[in-house]
């Protein structure tokens, strides 16, 4: 399993740096957890990224793992139907 950390903060500005974390992560072919202990924030990019992420590690049988999200970025992730994947 592959272990992405993120911190500060993920917007319109650097959300593309973001996705092509992701997708390098992604081509790596195994599962991927995600540390958002240092994350501060995140906007709709960001989340559109997790999503899109998910739905394509789950498409190809792989898991995708939110560790330690803060409790404003677990209600986040629980409105926008994220956090079957938070830990």
């Amino acid at each position: 399993m592959a272990t992405l950390h993120v911190r500060g903060e993920i917007d319109l500005a650097n959300h593309e740096t973001f996705e092509q974390a992701l997708q390098r992560v992604m081509h790596t072919g195994t599962s991927l957890t995600i540390d958002l202990s240092e994350l501060t924030f995140i906007d709709g990019a960001g989340l559109r990224a997790l999503a899109r992420t998910a739905d394509h590690l789950h498409s190809q049988g792989r898991q995708l793992r939110l560790d330690r999200p803060s409790p404003h970025l677990h209600r986040l992730l629980t409105l926008v139907g994220l956090d079957t994947f938070a830990a």
